[in-house]
């Protein structure tokens, strides 16, 4: 998935307003206060791109795996999953999640490493440059994975990756619960630093998923502390986003991001401002 450059213009007094631009990065509107849309999405495009990551990671584990030392649901028996093993099947299907030969994996006990080279990836990933690392452990019914990459870079952003999440699987839907502190800087130059939780569910091998989450510690100077609550985001491999919200909200007002599947976010604000912001989906 790719995004709207988005610059901050100087207006009359001492607001400070964010211009959203086209694909050929010329002003055409206006939305919100100071940076705090631009960092809103910027942090929501981080989120997604951690999200793929996750999902790249875990997809493939079978989710007949979940059930350990017992029958299966057609009555064969079911080898135990173990950090090992799920780190293996995850090396051994990195092509499928990063094709064109743009990725490596390897496995060393329970440790995948994925290194990227200019990838398109699962979940609206786009020119993803680096080297990450996947830990798993596995608990009673679940498998945690531990995520880090240093300045990774993605659609324009540099990404600081430090997550961890528990990914459970129940009727062929997998829940990935993830607690982040991912920081870097986003596709539009702003910081993407945040805390938070947030959960990803997908059908297993659907290609899409959905995020809900709360993330702090969001903006600075005179926005720091912002929030932003991201809300039924659809977003899936090869397609712009396709539903869902993202607020961001600060001392003294809010900003709004509207996802509906076409190239174009529709961004409004507390102080009255909206604008339809174009995006460079995949």
């Amino acid at each position: 998935m790719r995004n709207s450059a988005i610059f901050l213009t100087p207006l009359l007094g001492s607001i400070v307003l964010a211009s959203c631009s086209s694909t050929n990065d010329a002003p055409v509107v206006v939305c919100g206060p100071d940076d705090v849309a631009t960092t809103n999405w910027d942090v929501v495009a981080t989120t997604d791109y951690e999200a793929s990551w996750y999902y790249a990671s875990v997809d493939p584990i079978p989710t007949t795996a979940f059930v350990t030392d017992a029958v299966g649901v057609e009555g064969a028996v079911v080898d135990a999953l173990t950090g090992d093993s799920a780190a293996s099947t995850a090396a051994g299907a990195v092509g499928v999640y990063f094709p064109n030969g743009c990725a490596t994996a390897t496995a060393n006990g329970n440790v995948t490493t994925f290194v990227l080279n200019d990838c398109t990836g699962p979940l609206g990933l786009v020119g993803a440059t680096g080297t990450f690392t996947a830990t798993f452990d596995v608990t009673d019914g679940g498998v945690q994975v531990q995520l880090a990459g240093s300045k990774i870079a993605a659609n324009g952003g540099t990404i600081n990756l430090a997550t961890s999440g528990t990914l459970t699987s129940s009727n062929g839907q997998k829940t990935l619960q993830a607690s982040t502190q991912t920081n870097g800087t986003g596709p539009d130059g702003n910081s993407a630093a945040h805390n938070g939780m947030y959960t990803l569910v997908w059908p297993t091998g659907d290609g899409c998923a959905t995020i809900n989450g709360t993330l702090t510690g969001v903006g600075s100077g005179l926005y720091s502390g912002t929030s932003t609550q991201i809300t039924n985001y659809v977003t899936c491999t090869n397609k712009c986003p396709q539903s869902g919200t993202a607020t961001s909200s600060f001392n003294g007002g809010s900003v709004t991001l509207t996802f509906d599947g076409s190239s174009n976010a529709q961004c409004s604000a507390s102080n009255g401002t909206s604008a339809s912001i174009p995006l460079r989906c995949q």
